[in-house]
């Protein structure tokens, strides 16, 4: 059996998933970590575990004595080989144990999707937390960052389409910008888990932090790259799939995508390999 290779969010959550691509039980399979998660920056940038599976290989059937080479094999009153019928036995004990294992996946997700339903009912009654003190408390937090690093900026938020934007700007901020802008998203899981601990279980707005205008220019850039797959889906009549990533990116994307009345799009995967598929629209 080849192995498999799959990612996830920790080493368990990855051998799951190689479970459910090789369609067995724990015990039928082997595994090797190839990458375990590493927390980075604080601890809040965390990579994904890689692990690699499959199948427990059959054991090889033992030589025959040399005495018993020159005997036929062993049959039962009913000239049926014993062999033939435990090789039989076993595949059908392996089938139904595979069954069994599918079944318990699906009865676990549904639990899952209906667990989710009901803490999204229940995160919607909650009462929410005035704005003003939300952006009080991502101000705060900011202005913690700018004296901390003793930088030379200034701190201010603003509401776009119900989400709170937090924002520094000043000179010499690239350092809060950090490589593929992971220490921007840093920065942004503290600052959000900064006004869960002020609401106290109230309801919050979604937050976003900005730093030197980084996020404009990044959606400048994705347009302007929609822009160029959207011609690449129109030449060849064939839908293109991105490259995984975020959320606020994939929105950008769709936005763009909508505005074209030649092509579609649509997501798909499981974060944080989610991904936009970009389609030539349908045709009467």
């Amino acid at each position: 059996m080849e192995w498999v290779e799959v990612r996830g969010e920790d080493v368990a959550a990855a051998e799951e998933l190689a479970l459910d691509q090789l369609g067995v039980a724990r015990e039928d399979a082997e595994f090797e970590v190839v990458t375990a998660p590493e927390n980075r920056w604080l601890g809040l940038k965390k990579t994904e575990a890689r692990v690699r599976a499959r199948v427990k290989p059959v054991e090889p059937r033992q030589k025959a004595n040399n005495h018993k080479q020159g005997n036929t094999r062993k049959k039962t009153r009913n000239g049926e080989n014993p062999q033939t019928k435990k090789a039989t036995n076993t595949t059908t004990k392996s089938v139904k144990k595979q069954g069994k294992t599918e079944n318990n996946r699906k009865r676990t997700n549904k639990n899952n999707t209906n667990q989710k339903k009901e803490k999204a009912g229940k995160m919607e009654e909650r009462e929410p937390m005035p704005q003003a003190e939300q952006e009080q408390a991502v101000v705060e937090f900011l202005d913690g960052i700018i004296d901390g690093f003793g930088l030379d900026a200034t701190s201010k938020t603003h509401l776009e389409d119900e989400r709170i934007i937090g924002s520094i700007n000043g000179d010499d901020v690239g350092l809060l910008i950090g490589p593929k802008a992971g220490t921007l998203h840093a920065l942004q899981e503290l600052a959000r888990t900064t006004v869960q601990r002020h609401a106290s279980g109230r309801q919050t707005n979604r937050l976003s932090v900005d730093v030197g205008g980084y996020r404009e220019r990044r959606k400048a850039s994705l347009i302007e790259f929609t822009q160029r797959q959207i011609e690449a889906v129109n030449e060849s009549g064939e839908a293109l799939a991105l490259e995984p990533m975020g959320s606020a990116d994939r929105k950008i994307i769709h936005d763009a995508v909508a505005e074209n009345e030649k092509v579609t799009s649509s997501s798909q995967g499981d974060e944080p390999r989610r991904y936009v598929i970009i389609h030539p629209a349908e045709t009467e």
